[in-house]
């Protein structure tokens, strides 16, 4: 059997639908290089979250929204918010489950990034799929990558070949991704970088000193 060979991921996901399935505890994909368009900047970028705090854990900018998702109402807020907000735009999702209704909303002038924990289900609407970096072959996450890049890139992929590439990609300390952008969809090996969300900023410290002095106030 030919062994496969996979390139380094190197393209320009504008306007696409990224899922970043973690979890990422140290490393995670590096996100901003690929999303970036330096001839057409986003003009406006959100970010939504269950945290009480406007911070970003994997890719920490300056938003110019930050919604706190709890029920439907607040994703009424968020879909009109796309609707209406200048374009290009960059939406982040983390650690919140995506409802169906958003895909409709989304489009080549929207640059949609959902980084979760949870195991995704529903791979369909997306364009480029990063998985986490892989430091054990024999768990249920390495079963779970294996059955998604069969459904994605090709039935054919077997176990054999999934544990070969992710055993070269554990040596090189790579992830594994897969995309259908600008082709009919392949999968390639990424270099991942450290989570900056250990470390705060100064305006993210002062949101949270300010929090803190809420919370006793009350």
């Amino acid at each position: 059997m030919e062994s496969i060979n996979i390139e380094a991921f190197n393209k320009c996901l504008h306007g696409c639908k990224i899922l970043c399935q973690g979890p990422f505890p140290n490393k995670h994909p590096p996100i901003m290089e690929s999303i970036q368009k330096l001839k057409e900047p986003f003009k406006k970028k959100i970010l939504l979250t269950r945290a009480i705090f406007s911070f970003s854990k994997y890719i920490p900018l300056q938003y110019d929204g930050v919604f706190q998702v709890k029920d439907t109402h607040d994703w009424t807020l968020i879909l009109t918010y796309i609707t209406y907000a200048p374009k290009p735009l960059l939406v982040v999702a983390e650690e919140i489950p995506i409802p169906d209704g958003l895909w409709q909303k989304l489009n080549k002038t929207i640059t949609f990034v959902n980084i979760t924990s949870s195991y995704v289900l529903n791979i369909r609407p997306y364009d480029t799929i990063f998985f986490s970096p892989i430091e054990e072959l024999a768990t249920s996450y390495t079963e779970y990558v294996l059955k998604l890049i069969q459904s994605v890139y090709k039935a054919t992929y077997s176990q054999k070949e999934h544990k070969e590439v992710l055993q070269e990609l554990r040596i090189a300390g790579a992830g594994i991704c897969w995309t259908r952008h600008e082709d009919e969809g392949n999968i390639y090996w990424y270099d991942p970088v450290i989570n900056q969300g250990d470390s705060l900023s100064n305006k993210q410290m002062s949101e949270l000193f300010i929090w803190l002095s809420q919370q006793y106030k009350e």
